[in-house]
């Protein structure tokens, strides 16, 4: 009997991973976490295009990196800006998340006030940053610098879209879209330096796939429940499914096509750019891979810079671009 007692009691002891065990505050002050730093990442598509003219030989004056660099700081704060305004806007929704809540507004550990004043300073010292860089070249009729001429439509797409553009279906993943499109083609053009309209579509289809696959990897999270963004309700697994498909299967295209063509071959004087192109699809078959067997897709930045096999195709891409240009006689 003392045997069977002692069965029962271990029995119904619950065991330590049946506890639900509450989330851990991030160990980064509130303020800095709305920031959100580690999306800095995705304003490295301002150096893209730079990137592909010194592979191509074109870059020979270095001393226009120092604009390009200060419009990728410049980029990073108006980021943080609307970052900050898109958390203000949806704190409610975010609150009901099951990952989001933790974020410092949803989670009243940073107070509206800060942010606003916090989203206002970003404002303000990103517009300044672009205001004193070089007003040459011109990019308009308006006798403005390049960098107020690209930070501007990016700063005023992004408040339209956390008024209402991101609560209207397909045209949100559009406006993630053309955000990135601002980012890629603003520091070639701060830089003066030619870039390629196939670049130019490969950089938007890439970033329609990526802003796609996020809304799926959301819907995956939430399975389909009102613990997201609303205008998840508008979308379909169906209808994400085909446009995650559609997005980069264009993003793959553009970029074959890129790589062979007339300009792209003048320009590196040869076509060996092509044997880059596997390494476009090993890493948009692992994207793929991660956003539908771990349902990592939701936030697109960890998983570019985190995940080894995403690491292992953006060095492998490096690597071949790199060859194709260095070794070409």
């Amino acid at each position: 009997m003392r045997a069977g007692r002692d069965f029962s009691e271990r029995a119904i002891i619950p065991r330590p991973r049946d506890f639900p065990v509450p989330p851990r505050d991030p160990p980064i002050p509130p303020l800095l976490q709305a920031l959100r730093p580690h999306q800095w990442t995705k304003n490295l598509a301002i150096f893209v295009g730079i990137l592909f003219a010194h592979f191509a030989g074109q870059l020979n004056d270095s001393s226009v990196l120092a604009p390009v660099v200060l419009l990728f700081v410049a980029f990073c704060l108006a980021s943080s800006c609307v970052y900050l305004l898109n958390d203000i806007a949806d704190r409610e929704e975010d609150a009901r998340h099951p990952v989001k809540r933790h974020r410092a507004i949803a989670s009243g550990r940073l107070s509206l006030g800060a942010a606003k004043v916090a989203a206002f300073v970003c404002a303000t010292a990103a517009l300044a940053i672009a205001w004193f860089l070089p007003r040459a070249p011109r990019i308009t009729r308006l006798d403005l610098p390049a960098g107020i001429a690209v930070l501007v439509p990016y700063l005023v797409l992004n408040v339209a879209y956390s008024a209402f553009l991101k609560r209207v279906v397909i045209a949100d993943v559009t406006c993630v879209a053309i955000g990135f499109l601002i980012r890629v083609v603003s520091g070639p053009k701060v830089a003066n330096v030619a870039v390629s309209s196939w670049l130019i579509l490969c950089t938007f289809f890439g970033a329609l796939f990526l802003a796609c696959a996020k809304r799926r990897g959301e819907l995956l999270v939430t399975e389909g429940g009102d613990g997201g963004r609303s205008v998840l309700q508008k979308y379909s697994d169906r209808v994400l499914d085909l446009l995650v498909a559609i997005a980069a299967t264009c993003t793959l295209l553009c970029y074959a096509i890129y790589t062979v063509s007339p300009e792209t071959v003048a320009k590196f004087k040869t076509d060996h750019l092509l044997y880059t192109v596997p390494f476009v699809f090993l890493g948009l078959g692992r994207y793929l891979l991660l956003l539908y067997r771990r349902k990592s897709g939701e936030d697109p930045a960890r998983v570019l810079f985190t995940d080894p096999g995403m690491l292992l195709a953006i060095a492998g891409w490096l690597s071949s671009c790199w060859a194709a240009s260095a070794l070409t006689p």
